[in-house]
């Protein structure tokens, strides 16, 4: 699995009301939730999956473990959906 990821620089996306609008090519806008939202401030420059999972297991208090496994899960979607783009390999 890469270990960067970044914000897509083909996507366009805003924050309103704390929830994350984006819109990936070719034209489709979705919105995330709590969750999709704080990975997706987290992305908006390069981002390790350890960074996103030490600040998910710290906002959602859950364990380290869990957190790693949940990170690589989700930015594994984010990118297979064109939100977020790998920049570095492990």
């Amino acid at each position: 699995m890469p270990s960067t990821f970044q914000q897509n620089p083909r996507t366009a996306g805003r924050i309103i009301g704390g929830t994350a609008f984006v819109v990936v090519p070719p034209n489709h806008m979705y919105s995330l939730n709590d969750t999709g939202t704080f990975v997706w401030t987290l992305a908006d420059k390069p981002v390790t999956v350890d960074t996103v999972a030490s600040a998910l297991a710290r906002r959602f208090k859950v364990d380290a473990t869990s957190a790693r496994t949940d990170a690589e899960t989700f930015l594994g979607r984010l990118c297979a959906m064109g939100f977020l783009v790998a920049t570095g390999d492990a």
